[in-house]
This record gives C-alpha cells, sequence and structure tokens, in this order.
C-alpha cells in the first residue's frame, strides 16, 4: 500500500495525499473484455475519488473538474458549479447564500488542496465573474456567471476558458448561452489579470474551449461542443488570441460559421483529446445523462481521421439511486501512471436538494484506464 505521491513518477505529480491507495471498489470491466483471459480492467482510483470528498474548509463538491500542471510542478483544479462551507459528520450540508458559486480553483501543491474563490462585501463568489455581473450581492451568481471550460499555459501564464450564461427562464435548466471567454492568470500568484470575449459565431451554438490539446508542434487545438458533435479550431503556438482558424471537414478556413463537426458521431459537453504514444486520443461520452459510456478515439491528426472508436465502460455514479446522472468524462493525463490513464467523470442530481441531503451526491468519480484498451 502506497501513497498517491510515491505512485506519481516525480514530486512535481503532486496528489501527495495519506490515503492508501485500493484497487477495490467499482469494477468497470470494458465491454466485450473476458476478465478471466484478459486483465486489463477500468477501476474506479478510490484514493483520488476519497480526496476531493471534502467535507470542510473550500469546495466541498463541484463539477467541470479540469486539471492543468504548472511549471513549478503545481496542479490547478477548475471546477464549474461548487458548494462551500461544512459537511456535517452525516453526510448533509446546510443551506447558505448564496447556494454555490458558478466557478472556482483548487491549487494542489503536495499534500495540500487550497481553494480559490472571492469573497465580495462579506458575500462567497466564483473566482472569475463576468465584468456586466452584479457584484456583490446574493444574487450575483444567478444574473450572468461564467462555467469553466479547459485550460493551459501558455508564455508563462494561466490560460482559462470561460463560457457566459445567463439565467433566461425559470428553474434549473433555464439557463442560456451567451459566448466564450478567455481568463488569463499571472503565476505563480494565479491572480486574474484579463478577460478577453472571443467573438466566434457558427451555424450551430459551439461552446468552444472545452478541450484543449497543446501537444502539436505549430498550432494549440481548441475544441468545442455543438449540437452534440466535437467541432475545433487552431490557433499559432504562443498566440492563442490570434485570429483561430476552423476545421470545415476538409481544410481550414477563418470564417468560424463554415465549421463543421470533427467526427461522424456525438459526444459529450465536455471531453478531452490528449497525445498518447504518438498518436491523438478523443475521450468522450455518449448515450444521454441517463444511460452512457466511455468511448475513445484515436487518429494521426488532433483534427480528423478518428477512428478504433471504443467502448471503455459505462458512466455511472458510484452509488446509483434515483435522479442521479454521471457526466462529461475529462481526462488527468499528468497523473498517468503504470500505463493507466486518470479519468474523472462529474456525478448530480436532477433534484438540486440531494445535493443537501447527501455531499456525495455532487462529487466525481476518478476511474483508472489501461492505455492498452485505448491503443494496444
Amino acid at each position: 500500500m502506497k501513497s498517491i505521491a510515491k505512485r506519481c513518477p516525480a514530486f512535481c505529480l503532486l496528489m501527495a495525499v495519506l490515503v492508501a491507495v485500493s484497487m477495490s471498489g467499482c469494477k468497470l470491466v470494458p465491454k466485450g473484455q473476458d476478465n478471466q483471459t484478459n486483465n486489463l480492467t477500468v477501476y474506479t482510483d478510490t484514493a483520488f475519488t476519497k480526496f476531493f470528498a471534502r467535507d470542510c474548509c473550500g469546495v466541498t463538491g463541484a463539477d467541470g473538474f479540469y486539471s492543468v500542471q504548472l511549471p513549478d510542478g503545481r496542479v490547478v483544479w477548475i471546477f464549474g458549479d461548487s458548494f462551500l462551507g461544512t459537511v456535517n459528520p452525516d453526510g448533509t450540508r446546510e443551506k447558505r447564500s448564496p447556494l454555490f458559486i458558478r466557478n472556482a480553483f483548487a491549487v494542489q501543491d503536495g499534500d495540500s488542496l487550497r481553494s480559490l474563490y472571492n469573497v465580495i462585501d462579506g458575500w462567497e463568489s466564483s473566482l472569475v465573474i463576468p465584468p456586466d455581473a452584479v457584484k456583490g450581492s446574493m444574487f450575483s451568481e444567478d444574473s450572468l456567471w461564467y462555467w469553466p471550460g479547459d485550460g493551459f499555459v501558455e508564455n508563462g501564464k494561466l490560460k482559462v476558458f470561460m463560457t457566459s450564461f445567463y439565467q433566461a427562464d425559470t428553474g434549473n435548466w433555464g439557463f442560456q448561452w451567451t459566448g466564450a471567454n478567455l481568463a488569463t492568470f499571472s503565476l505563480p500568484d494565479i491572480t486574474l489579470e484579463r478577460i478577453d470575449h472571443l467573438d466566434y459565431p457558427g451555424e450551430v451554438e459551439i461552446h468552444w474551449g472545452h478541450a484543449i490539446c497543446d501537444e502539436a508542434p505549430d498550432y494549440t487545438y481548441i475544441y468545442g461542443a455543438g449540437d452534440k458533435f466535437p467541432y475545433v479550431a487552431r490557433a499559432p503556438k504562443g498566440e492563442i488570441l490570434k485570429p483561430w482558424e476552423f476545421y470545415t471537414g476538409t481544410g481550414w478556413v477563418r470564417d468560424s460559421r463554415l465549421a463543421k463537426p470533427m467526427t461522424d458521431f456525438p459526444g459529450s459537453e465536455q471531453f478531452s483529446v490528449i497525445k498518447l504514444n504518438d498518436k491523438y486520443v478523443l475521450l468522450t461520452q455518449c448515450g444521454d445523462f441517463l444511460v452512457s459510456h466511455l468511448f475513445s478515439a484515436t487518429s494521426d491528426l488532433p483534427y480528423t481521421g478518428w477512428g478504433n472508436k471504443k467502448e471503455l465502460c459505462k458512466i455511472e455514479p458510484l452509488k446509483p439511486v434515483k435522479d442521479l446522472f454521471a457526466y462529461n468524462p475529462v481526462v488527468h493525463p499528468e497523473f498517468t501512471e503504470n500505463g493507466e490513464l486518470l479519468v474523472s467523470w462529474c456525478v448530480n442530481s436532477f433534484n438540486l436538494n440531494d445535493a443537501f441531503e447527501d455531499a456525495s451526491k455532487y462529487r466525481p468519480v476518478f476511474i483508472r484506464v489501461p492505455v492498452e484498451l485505448i491503443s494496444p
């Protein structure tokens, strides 16, 4: 039994917690695999899952869950809707004002995890707030807000995509998208420096920045979800704010309205594209909120030629119960070890009160996926 820190290939991979690693738990055997003849198994990483099941002192539950490794070895975790406060010993949460904030970060440094968010005029608030939003009131989180996307480091700065929404109608699902933005943070202090609005209209509504691949030599690739399909744009390496080019299915153009899906199969709102063993790997969710699976596809290029599509496992909460659903799988490549990728997905409920009655109903699940299942 070893700590996560010792399992990582170097200290820079952090995640040094005092929790022992257990390979037991939810055994997610990939479809079509015979576990008696092939021991390649998708399984729950209980140490990571427990590490984010925090009961106080910052974010105690969230969705989103992107991660970015910084040049100094720390890891920034990027969250969407986030609960603060204290979780009671029986697993319940007290309702606060606001009930939750729309985005937050957590900085992983060794065995510590420090949450970052704003406190404005005594009100707990999102870390990044749209300039036009009402500030310093209990209503600021519901007028206009940012839900974060993926992030990366460019020219010594942390860049994080922020998608803006507002409450267009009543109810939990009455929100409306307004546009994509890019927040720039100084390092190492992670202080917000600027927010740039990105004006790239499309024939369909595309939420740019929900995945980033910065591993190609000449371009940074920016992915977005539109009408349930993945799209891709690119910017010159090291110059993300220069005009983008958009993939049309056959080539690249400057007109964002000509962008077409990069695959012939649909996927999730949030997903990942990484480079692995000289191949590009797309990991996404196929299905609906209630019945869905984690899929992978590979290509020699980060924008086309996606093949070798494989169903890896079912995406579900650890304890499937009424109204719970799992969604938006994301890869954390900085924690790849022993030939296994670390993947997380979010857990939520159609009933908002569930998150107050049981804190575990709004916490992520982390799994391990053997690389050989994706690209033998």
